[in-house]
């Protein structure tokens, strides 16, 4: 995590000012008590998770009085212990059924004092879209199944599948918006939307026809929508 924020400090030239408007939104993979401190003493905002589970389990547990986030899945309560860093920090303990029914705990540790543990869960749950981006480019694009043993091979991979993340947003926002294919991700693009059976016609290197198999249910769509993209 430290190479990563550095990186990010170099790549963005940002001043100690400029660090204390930045917020390291932190899973519990990183969320080690000396990852955090790092973090604060760097001049860092946190939204973090402690990677503590044993101990969040065990003062969830004394926690009486909590709030609802969610209505009979998920709760969120201040712990009557708090985490001691080199900068103030607050605790708070969310609580939540798993797909079992089984109870978990897990504790926040945030710089913000102002807002309501509610919208500081919220905050936390910004991270979900970036999960879920990750998790549908490694279903649409394979990515757990390409793997070059050279690392500069690797990191080549890595840009075209960037390459081609970028360009499957590009094609949702400018040729997909209003159809039925709007809501698509990677994955359903790839697997249900490129892959119609037809024929390119390439003249002089370049595409000069291309035919959908028209009983393809998705084939009239993307005959109206393509023309978009050459213009």
């Amino acid at each position: 995590m430290k190479d990563a924020v550095e990186k990010l400090e170099a790549v963005l030239n940002l001043t100690p000012q400029q660090r204390a408007s930045v917020c390291l939104r932190l899973d519990a993979g990183f969320g080690t008590d000396e990852n955090l401190d790092w973090s604060l003493r760097k001049g860092y905002q946190l939204v973090a998770k402690s990677n503590s589970g044993r101990r969040a389990g065990a003062w969830g547990e004394r926690i009486q009085d909590w709030l609802v986030i969610e209505e009979n899945r998920r709760w969120v309560g201040i712990p009557n212990e708090q985490f001691h860093y080199s900068l103030p920090t607050r605790t708070i303990a969310v609580r939540w059924l798993d797909r079992k029914q089984k109870m978990k705990h897990a504790l926040y540790v945030v710089t913000d004092l102002q807002h309501s543990p509610i919208e500081i869960c919220q905050r936390y749950d910004l991270r979900g879209g970036a999960e879920v981006e990750i998790r549908t480019d490694k279903q649409g694009l394979l990515l757990t199944h390409r793997r070059k043993r050279l690392w500069c091979a690797q990191e080549i991979l890595i840009l075209l599948n960037d390459l081609a993340h970028n360009f499957l947003s590009m094609l949702s926002r400018k040729l997909f918006q209003g159809t039925p294919l709007a809501g698509f991700g990677p994955y359903r693009l790839i697997q249900n939307v490129f892959n119609i059976p037809g024929e390119a016609i390439i003249r002089d290197g370049l595409l000069y026809e291309l035919h959908l198999q028209k009983t393809h249910p998705y084939a009239s769509i993307l005959v109206d929508v393509l023309p978009k993209l050459w213009q």
